[in-house]
């Protein structure tokens, strides 16, 4: 009698096909769940604080017209004026937000990705850029605002020709030429709050701007005249860096690793 071998079952293809990995969940568009509910926050925040900013310069502009009327004093504050309302267009809304969001982003993609290989990696993307960038833009700025009040006389000739005060109307823009300079330090803070995913302080600049001007205006017109609604906006825009510079240093500052302890030196053993 002859034995037959057995042959060893086969498992079936079906058994032995890789199984699907489940889907991930994904919101419209491919985005993740969560991101969607951000964004609406995040736009309903910056319109909410849009609309404020709008109340506060239209009481801005109230309490000016109030206080100095339709006046050479109005007038030369209106030339002065020119100065901030070109620098706000040029250096917080469009030159830093184009240019400084990707650098920004770009730079917290290459911190994390390193991070991920080693978290004890001292070496920091976004402090590395801070470092290469701020220092020579704030150099800029101030030689560009230094050169506006040093030249104000010419521009005030050039803005508004056989204007009956131009002594009046210098002074006022040699006091929002500092604005050149608070204005693109703002700007390049918004940028970097803005590329970390915050989103309310950017919004709210404009609020303390406008603060800033009719706290300041009203507190010294009587001593100042028009020159303290000059004061005030240097003095809002100072205030726009200041709403933003606890944030900025605090995502930006440098990570510090968490070094292990040294061991302790073993002591030896007592003589007998």
């Amino acid at each position: 009698m002859t034995d037959t071998p057995v042959q060893a079952q086969r498992p079936s293809p079906a058994a032995t096909a890789p199984h699907p990995a489940a889907p991930t969940r994904r919101g419209p568009g491919g985005a993740p769940p969560g991101l969607g509910r951000f964004l609406a926050r995040a736009a309903a925040v910056t319109a909410a604080l849009t609309a404020v900013s709008a109340l506060l310069g239209l009481l801005r502009d109230q309490t000016i017209a109030h206080l100095f009327g339709a006046s050479v004093e109005s007038d030369a504050f209106l030339i002065a004026w020119t100065v901030p309302e070109m620098a706000a267009t040029l250096l917080i809304e469009d030159a830093m937000a184009l240019l400084l969001v990707p650098a920004f982003s770009h730079a917290l993609a290459r911190r994390a990705a390193r991070r991920a290989q080693d978290p004890d990696l001292a070496e920091d993307a976004v402090r590395a850029l801070v470092l290469a960038t701020l220092p020579r833009l704030c150099a800029a700025l101030a030689g560009a605002a230094a050169l506006l009040a040093w030249g104000a006389p010419w521009l005030v000739r050039l803005l508004a020709p056989g204007f009956g005060d131009p002594q009046l109307a210098t002074d006022c823009t040699r006091l929002t030429a500092v604005t050149v300079f608070t204005f693109g330090i703002t700007g390049y803070f918004s940028a970097a709050l803005r590329a970390h995913g915050h989103f309310l302080l950017p919004a709210g600049v404009y609020a303390a701007y406008n603060i800033g001007i009719i706290t300041t205006t009203l507190a010294l017109h009587s001593l100042w005249g028009v020159r303290a609604a000059a004061a005030g906006v240097a003095v809002g825009s100072l205030l726009m860096i200041l709403t933003q510079l606890p944030t900025f240093l605090r995502l930006t500052r440098t990570h510090t690793p968490v070094s292990a302890p040294a061991p302790r030196p073993s002591r030896p053993p007592p003589r007998s």
